[in-house]
């Protein structure tokens, strides 16, 4: 997978997130999943969907251009790859109660613990149950 075949798939990332970042999680994917036989190209492009959220999460409020994007990007991209769960809601008096990702997760104790902190990264553990963890290192 190329960064263009990623960006194709993943419009939302196109002039946010910065080339080298980009380019450092597409290696990283192309090497840890060269075995997933079928499942390979989609495990490449949800494992770096995953950790570019992650990354937008991690810029700072006051991000500019010179961060390859504005700080408003980086909250987009951030909020829409959330993956926290609504576990209690409350109508009169409007409270709402999210379920932390990593505490929900059975990979919470493990290498995998950061997918559950997105949608992207819960899809793939998905696809990593079907391999039973084997053909991943990470």
């Amino acid at each position: 997978m190329t960064a263009a075949d990623f960006l194709a798939f993943y419009p939302q990332f196109q002039s946010v997130i910065p080339e080298v970042v980009l380019s450092a999680y597409v290696d990283s994917a192309n090497l840890r999943f060269s075995d997933f036989d079928a499942d390979a190209e989609e495990a490449r492009r949800l494992f770096v969907a995953h950790k570019l959220t992650l990354y937008a999460r991690a810029v700072p409020a006051q991000a500019d251009d010179a961060h390859g994007g504005s700080s408003a990007s980086y909250s987009s991209l951030s909020a829409a790859g959330d993956s926290a769960k609504i576990t209690s809601k409350k109508v009169d008096g409007v409270a709402v109660t999210y379920a932390s990702g990593s505490s929900s997760s059975a990979a919470s104790s493990s290498s995998l613990a950061d997918l559950s902190e997105t949608v992207f990264g819960s899809q793939l553990l998905t696809l990593l149950r079907l391999y039973a963890y084997t053909r991943y290192v990470p």
